[in-house]
């Protein structure tokens, strides 16, 4: 009989030592850490937000009243811009990092994508080598004049 409760003693303590290490919490504070994915940089901020860098231009004027790759129609009025992997109808808050001016802006197309030098999209589709989002021509009015053609930002995903 001893022998049983020294065994249910042994595995209470080592049962009740696995669980308290499994509920050990991560400080508060984490510090950053930074990992280059390619063509954007991610900063990864305390608490695990992230930031993304990297470069953007916008839609010309012969997109406006095309079908997006959700089936939208592109209008470049509205606040959108395409992404190569966020889920469609993603939030982003973006900053242009030159003038700190920043917009909020809704992921309804994919891209940007490589093009030869008459601006036509090369097939197969490619992801552009620079480029980490194409704005809507209206959000990147928000954030710059129009003939600077491509702007530095970071951006955030806020919904």
């Amino acid at each position: 009989m001893k022998r049983v409760n020294f065994l249910f003693l042994i595995m209470t303590l080592i049962g009740m030592s696995l669980i308290a290490s499994s509920m050990a919490k991560e400080p508060e504070t984490v510090p950053k850490k930074s990992e280059n994915l390619g063509k954007e940089k991610v900063l990864i901020e305390p608490f695990g937000k992230e930031v993304i860098y990297g470069k953007a231009s916008y839609y010309n004027e012969d997109w406006n009243g095309r079908t997006t790759a959700n089936m939208e129609i592109f209008d470049s009025n509205l606040l959108t811009c395409a992404s190569p992997n966020l889920p469609f109808n993603t939030l982003l808050e973006v900053t242009n990092l030159s003038n700190n001016k920043t917009v909020i802006i809704r992921v309804n197309d994919r891209g940007p994508y490589k093009m030869d030098k008459n601006g036509k999209v090369l097939k197969p589709l490619i992801p552009h080598p620079k480029r980490v989002l194409d704005l809507s021509k209206q959000a990147f009015k928000v954030l710059s004049d129009l003939d600077v053609g491509v702007i530095n930002i970071k951006y955030e995903i806020v919904g």
